[in-house]
């Protein structure tokens, strides 16, 4: 499966809405503050792609295959990610629903562990 995205922030962020839904009200750049970004991390609830520029990118989702290093863990509950632009993570009463871009993966729950490689 491959997913164009266009970000404004250098950024792209993969998550379960489910994981991140106690940050929905947060400030809108809750995960700019490196101690948010990798509480959520290390609890498995989003992956931050960080990026050398902002853009268009592909991504390409490639679900039981292992390529690249790891990059983390990370704990799909409801069955469906989220993968899509950093500015579009759950933050200031927004959550995405993949109108402004990104897409939704229908994934079994479970905890997945990413890798990721750039070319």
């Amino acid at each position: 499966m491959k997913i164009d995205i266009s970000t404004d922030t250098a950024t792209i962020c993969l998550y379960d809405l489910a994981r991140l839904a106690h940050r929905k009200d947060d400030i809108g750049d809750w995960w700019s503050i490196s101690a948010n970004e990798i509480q959520e991390i290390n609890l498995g609830n989003v992956v931050f792609l960080n990026l050398d520029e902002d853009g268009m990118y592909s991504v390409e989702l490639k679900i039981g295959e292992r390529f690249g290093t790891s990059v983390a863990n990370l704990i799909v509950e409801s069955g469906r990610l989220f993968i899509g632009p950093g500015e579009e993570v759950s933050a200031g009463g927004f959550e995405p629903d993949g109108s402004w871009g990104g897409a939704f993966v229908d994934l079994p729950s479970g905890n997945y562990e990413l890798t990721a490689t750039r070319d």
